[in-house]
Order: C-alpha cells, then structure tokens, then sequence
C-alpha cells in the first residue's frame, strides 16, 4: 500500500512535529509505505494536494487537525473525480473532531488510524459545500458564525491549551455576549431571529469533546443546524455544560433541524468559521454534498 502523507508540524499548537518520528515508525511496523509532505503556511495544504497526482497513490493521509484536513479536502475537491483517492486522518490537532466519526471511542491512539488505513476499508461520507460573495470552499466537520466565530477566533490563539482552548474561548466571550439580526432560509422556509450562534455540522462533535451534533450521520445526505436564540449570559453558562454529553438540544433555548440547504444573511458583516478555521463571510449559501468523498473507516 502506498499511501501519500500530508503532514502539519504546527498542529496541536506545534506540538504535531513531536510525533513525526513516532508516526513513521508505526508506518513501518504496518508495512505502509508512505512519502510525507509539509505544510509550510495556512493554505499550503490544499497547493499541496493540488499540484500532486494522487493516481501514484493508494490513499492521501492527513496528519493535523480539522484545519489541516480543512484546507487538504479543499485542495482535493477541485482534482478531478477519477483522481480522488480515499482519505485518511491522523488526528494531531487541538479539537480533531472529524476523527471522532472514523473511530467512535475517545480515548484512540494514533496506531488505531494507521491500523483503520491499513484494512482498506473504506466509506463514503457527507461534505458541505459554501458559496460566498463568488468563492465556493468545503467542510467535513462544522461551520459556526456569531458567537461561535469569536469563541474559534479566541481558541485559536490558546492552542497551547489543546481542546481546553475552546472552553476558555467560551468563557472569556460570554462576558461580551451580544445578539444579532439572522434572515436564514432552510430548505426554502424562511426565519427572521434574534440569534446568538448558529452550527451547521456535519459530524457530531466540535472543539473535540463538545458534543454539538448528536443527531448527525456523516452519510445522512443531510446537515444538522443547531441555532442558540436570545438568552442570558446565566442561562448561556447554565446550558455550555451540556454540550459535552449534547443535553443541550433539549433546552429552550436551542432548536435543532436537519436540513439539506441553507441560505444565511445578516444586517452586519459576519464571518464564517468552517472547521476551526476563520473563513468567508456573510451572506452563505451552504448546501450537503451526500457520500461526496471516501475515508478510510
């Protein structure tokens, strides 16, 4: 099996390059043959993929977190169809919260990816697909925007603190909570509301632990929307607990709906946040993409 790695040394807060040595030996052990290429900047790994010709290739690997399997995948869509091999993670991030979906328990160590890869088995799985102001890009895990953005934009400078980033970033945003005016058409039925944050997921988990979706299939053929509405910062702090165990869609303050296309606007400028990253703005045209890539599962 001859397998191409795309690996990021700034993953996990640039913790990810302290098991390269480790990853190849597992690769080793497993008798997969693997060339590894580095990311170098934020977009590098969707030029990587690009400019490479996966058909040399058994399957493509990425080593990071949700934002380096982020940029891979958006390299990846734009290769032709007969040139998309499966994908596989290794799961080197802050949250890693796509790699929850391929091995379902929590505590997975890096081998059990490598030995996922090595059995060739494989499934198709649902992606996102985002239009915005003439750019279309593609997530696997979830988009936020709202509060959510400024938790992610928080996170991203503590990731240091691995998947407690994202804890801390909640915290220090409840204290500036504010609501904003959302016109959001779902499946064509239009709303009007008062919003604090909308998560349009893909996959169940976020932030690595956060339970947001628990209604999701990543082969649904659909995407999930978790839409927080007006409420407290007592009541936000009362309800963030729940996300860990995804109680927190039978408050009264979460509606929660499947849906296949979404169309979002806001009276104010608003970013997007697909996959942990800070990406697009408002106003977002976000459409499912059912069973539209393979991951080795």
């Amino acid at each position: 099996m001859n397998l191409l790695c795309i690996y990021n040394p700034q993953a996990g807060g640039g913790k990810s390059v302290r098991h390269l040595g480790e990853i190849k030996r597992l690769f080793e052990k497993h008798h997969l043959t693997v060339e590894f290429l580095f990311t170098e900047h934020a977009q590098h790994a969707s030029e990587l993929v690009q400019s490479t010709d996966l058909l040399l290739y058994d399957g493509l690997i990425i080593a990071g977190g949700d934002g380096s399997f982020f940029n891979a995948l958006n390299g990846y869509m734009k290769k032709p169809q007969n040139e998309r091999i499966p994908m596989g993670i290794l799961p080197l991030g802050t949250g890693n919260s796509l790699s929850r979906d391929i091995i379902l328990e929590e505590k997975a160590q890096i081998e059990d990816f490598i030995k996922v890869i090595k059995k060739k088995k494989t499934k198709l799985f649902d992606i996102a697909k985002v239009v915005t102001k003439g750019e279309t890009f593609y997530y696997s895990n979830m988009m936020g925007f709202g509060f959510i953005n400024d938790v992610v934009e928080t996170a991203s400078k503590l990731k240091a603190f691995k998947s407690f980033a994202y804890t801390l970033g909640v915290l220090y945003n409840t204290a500036k909570l504010n609501t904003f005016d959302l016109q959001i058409s779902i499946d064509g039925e239009e709303h009007t509301m008062d919003n604090v944050f909308v998560i349009i997921s893909n996959s169940r988990y976020t932030g690595g632990n956060y339970l947001i979706a628990p209604k999701a299939e990543i082969n649904d053929g659909k995407l999930d929307l978790i839409i927080l509405n007006k409420l407290s910062r007592i009541n936000l702090l009362k309800t963030f607990p729940k996300i860990f165990d995804g109680s927190h869609i039978n408050t009264p303050f979460v509606d929660y709906i499947h849906a296949k296309k979404i169309i979002l606007k806001a009276k104010v400028p608003k970013t997007l946040s697909p996959d942990g990253e800070v990406y697009g703005n408002f106003p977002a045209e976000i459409s499912c993409l059912p069973k539209a890539i393979e991951l080795f599962s």
